[in-house]
């Protein structure tokens, strides 16, 4: 496998321990590396949230969406206005998020992943419910989840908090995924990428292997990040689990 990285990014501290961080660290015999993979256009076939804005939201998300391509706001201020503006409950929108297809290739990840005791997380700066919904339907229930966190007051308002952000990051995402990275116990250099968007771009500049698809392969190929394209998750599964041998 090659080693060679673009340059070494100093990874951003989380802004504070998340709440359920203990149930995401790592024994203390480590396996050789983890596996880190993006939800949305990754595992799903389309981007979950947003299906969830254009079929739910007030017309208004589309402004924030296009400040945040223009680089005005960050992808964390982004998505924060765009849910204040969803306009149903929880339950529609878990409901409508299971029902969306996925890449099934996922669940031959996950079982090869645990049957050679390889860490998989879901690293996603989408939205926690919608992740869980779509993990329960398809019985994959049993992958640690790492996302931004879908909040609902008394009154069904719904909002986001942010427990995986880091004031360093260098994108302005809700998760940061760099700092996600090193906070599970291994480094940057240990893990393995899958990833097909723009929150996807900062850690792939420093993983130690790389699996791009859709935006994030054209930006790699654009910036001159070495990254191995696929179309889906199964074709990741058997490459990686063909070279697994070179990390024992």
């Amino acid at each position: 496998m090659d080693q060679a990285l673009l340059s070494v990014i100093s990874p951003p501290k989380l802004e504070k321990p998340a709440a359920n961080s203990k149930s995401l660290r790592m024994p203390s015999n480590l396996p050789a590396f983890q596996v880190l993979c993006d939800f949305d256009g990754t595992i799903t076939r389309t981007d979950v949230t947003d299906a969830i804005l254009e079929a739910f939201a007030l017309p208004a998300f589309r402004e924030w969406q296009c400040r945040w391509e223009r680089g005005e706001i960050t992808s964390r201020e982004c998505l924060s206005r765009q849910v204040e503006l969803i306009q149903a409950d929880q339950s529609t929108l878990m409901r409508f998020a299971a029902a969306l297809p996925i890449d099934e290739g996922i669940v031959t990840l996950q079982q090869r992943c645990a049957q050679h005791g390889i860490p998989l997380i879901i690293v996603s700066d989408g939205i926690d419910r919608l992740i869980e919904a779509v993990l329960r339907r398809h019985g994959l229930s049993s992958i640690p989840i790492v996302s931004n966190r879908l909040v609902c007051d008394g009154n069904g308002s719904l909002s986001l908090s942010f427990p995986y952000a880091s004031p360093d990051c260098l994108i302005g995402a809700g998760t940061c995924k760099c700092a996600v990275a090193t906070f599970c116990g291994l480094s940057l250099k240990e893990t393995i990428y899958i990833g097909d968007g723009r929150s996807d771009r900062c850690i792939s500049t420093v993983a130690q292997k790389v699996y791009a698809k859709g935006g994030l392969r054209e930006w790699c190929d654009l910036q001159g990040v070495a990254c191995e394209p696929f179309e889906t998750l199964t074709e990741v599964t058997e490459r990686l689990f063909r070279k697994v041998s070179c990390f024992a």
